[in-house]
């Protein structure tokens, strides 16, 4: 809630988002992002990380209208996947991905078109936080969008097609998948899109990563995560596949959003946690797990997820009650169709 909104301002907002809520009753659906604000969260009908939210966004049908508290990649995904006869809305579009916006298509289209000079046998994976023009181009080139959650099982879908991986825009989650998967370092190279990217160095490789970074999640340092183990007894740490691999290298456990979660929720009473992911998700287990000691690593905030705001919800909803879609996403079907084939094949793969 906005700084400048008053304790009573702040009620009467909530009991406005609650009434709008119950009048638009099934003809409405909610979906939030696990980083949202618990002022946000507690309106959701359905709360996930990206995976969880695209096969969400894929299956209901049959709602009307589709309200997605999220930076705009991700409202972007719900209107490619959704049917055209359904509304997605956005309350805050100006909520970009900083990481998203680390490639560009033009930078995307150049390195392309020097790697395919390797006559080399190539698929592009593009992460999920990227814009709809890149899910497009891997769409078009025989890629696929991946996630967190499922980042392992599309890079081995490349490598049973016997090819080699153009992951982009998350340096250190390719990194780190690719780790998990037994690739050694010799076979990884990076492309920099600011740099001078000589083919010989992309000639051996199976994995070619993009050079790019989740600010939320460069916050977590090796040295911190050192500090905890060395003053806590019997600390396991958990922490996103987006961290430095020094860091997943020292953690317990390394997962998505929604691993995080549910291996902090099914732990026993009296576990002790230290999380490497965003504050609010942080937050909320420790809320509602009273009876495990949790805490981050670093308290580390995505400042664009904080854009979605109960006013910025509301208005939205007032707007439905008028017969006005505020916050509409349109994605140009020339963009949607590429992308929805790349979406497509990772709902395939997992």
């Amino acid at each position: 809630m906005s700084s400048s909104v008053s304790p009573i301002q702040r009620d009467e907002i909530l009991e406005k988002i609650r009434s709008a809520k119950e009048k638009l009753g099934k003809k409405l659906l909610i979906l939030a992002h696990f980083y949202q604000r618990e002022e946000i969260v507690q309106f959701a009908d359905f709360v996930g990380d990206s995976l969880q939210l695209a096969q969400t966004a894929s299956k209901k049908n049959d709602v009307p209208y589709i309200i997605f508290c999220s930076v705009s990649f991700m409202a972007e995904m719900a209107r490619i996947l959704c049917s055209p006869t359904q509304e997605v809305l956005n309350p805050a579009p100006e909520a970009k991905c900083p990481l998203a916006e680390m490639a560009k298509m033009k930078d995307v289209e150049k390195a392309w078109k020097k790697l395919s000079t390797l006559g080399k046998n190539i698929i592009p994976v593009v992460y999920v936080n990227s814009t709809a023009e890149l899910k497009a181009f891997c769409g078009r080139n025989g890629g696929a969008v991946c996630t967190s959650s499922n980042a392992k099982k599309v890079f081995e879908w490349v490598f049973s097609k016997g090819a080699d991986l153009f992951f982009f825009p998350d340096e250190n989650l390719g990194r780190n998948t690719a780790y998990s998967l037994g690739v050694k370092e010799e076979e990884i190279s990076v492309w920099d899109p600011k740099g001078d990217n000589k083919l010989e160095n992309f000639r051996k490789s199976k994995v070619i990563l993009w050079k790019g970074f989740c600010y939320v999640h460069t916050e977590f340092l090796p040295f911190l995560v050192e500090k905890l183990k060395n003053s806590h007894k019997d600390l396991r740490v958990i922490v996103h596949p987006e961290c430095f691999p020094e860091v997943c290298a020292l953690s317990d456990f390394v997962g998505s959003t929604s691993f995080i979660k549910r291996n902090v929720e099914e732990s026993p009473p009296g576990t002790k946690w230290a999380i490497g992911t965003e504050w609010n998700l942080v937050r909320r287990l420790q809320i509602k797990n009273p009876d495990k000691i949790i805490f981050p690593i670093t308290e580390s905030r995505c400042c664009q997820m904080a854009k979605v705001t109960p006013e910025k919800l509301l208005n939205v909803l007032e707007g439905l009650l008028k017969g006005e879609l505020r916050g509409r996403v349109i994605v140009p079907e020339e963009i949607a169709e590429g992308a929805r084939i790349a979406l497509r094949r990772m709902l395939e793969i997992v």
